[in-house]
């Protein structure tokens, strides 16, 4: 083959190839038609290359796809699957026996918590109790009111003790007279036709604010040669009017004792043991 010939051969080999880069260009964005130009002008040998490299990371993406999707346990033997099912009920029977004695656990808690409530409930109760009996706190509920003249002025401190005592018997809870808080310390005395309660000297008409049962309390008043009864007979006005609501604000005070000390030694029996 002549030297020409081949030369023609390249020409139109080479035009033929401008020709296509030339309509790709024609048909695609300037940027894009640089790229396509680029990619075209590189040699086959790397175009083999790009496809094989693709080839290889697909095949290497699939493979660990299905690796991913396959059961681990697959790969086991019978021997390996029946100690893992063993180790399994191992791990869930501690985690029911721990589960057990968490739950006893706060079962016990919660019935202490009760026990405790309950403990401090009575003694609060108690104490409450203590206070309303020693007219340490203002109350409130229903009862009798007692109202006494005494125009005479013949009535002694007898009467009284014997009214209180009959309040006391019949279930009275708290008491007041003239606004003096009684409580299981108080103590009447009468001089010169004045009667006094506590050290406070009452005035007439004597009015007795009393909480309890309203009707048990009017009936022992009223009883035959009860203190109502015994007053009526010194020519004194008494009335007894049972009634639903009454209030006591008034205190008793309590005198601090001269003599007598807590004694500390229990507490210290209780503490050492």
């Amino acid at each position: 083959m002549s030297l020409d010939s081949k030369n023609s051969r390249h020409g139109r080999h080479g035009a033929s190839r401008r020709d296509e880069v030339a309509s790709a260009e024609k048909d695609m964005k300037p940027g894009r038609a640089q790229f396509v130009q680029a990619l075209f002008a590189v040699p086959r040998t790397i175009h083999l290359v790009l496809v094989l490299i693709c080839f290889i990371l697909g095949f290497a993406l699939v493979t660990t796809v299905r690796a991913q999707r396959e059961d681990p346990l697959e790969a086991l033997s019978e021997q390996d699957l029946v100690a893992l099912l063993s180790e399994l009920n191992s791990q869930e029977n501690n985690l029911r026996q721990e589960r057990s004695a968490l739950q006893q656990q706060v079962a016990e808690i919660e019935a202490n918590e009760s026990e405790q409530e309950a403990a401090a409930q009575t003694a609060r109760k108690i104490n409450q109790l203590a206070q309303i009996n020693a007219g340490r706190v203002p109350v409130e509920g229903p009862g009798v009111l007692i109202h006494i003249g005494d125009e005479a002025n013949r009535l002694t401190a007898t009467e009284f003790v014997m009214t209180l005592g009959e309040l006391r018997n019949a279930g009275a809870e708290a008491i007041e007279l003239n606004g003096v808080r009684l409580s299981t310390r108080s103590a009447f005395t009468s001089d010169n036709n004045m009667i006094a309660v506590d050290g406070v000297v009452l005035s007439q008409p004597y009015d007795w604010h009393v909480i309890g049962e309203g009707q048990t309390i009017a009936t022992a008043l009223e009883i035959q040669a009860g203190s109502a009864a015994q007053m009526r007979a010194k020519d004194a006005n008494v009335t007894v009017s049972v009634v639903g609501h009454i209030s006591i604000d008034s205190v008793s005070s309590v005198p601090q004792p001269q003599y007598a000390v807590v004694d500390t030694s229990e507490e210290s029996k209780s503490s050492d043991e």
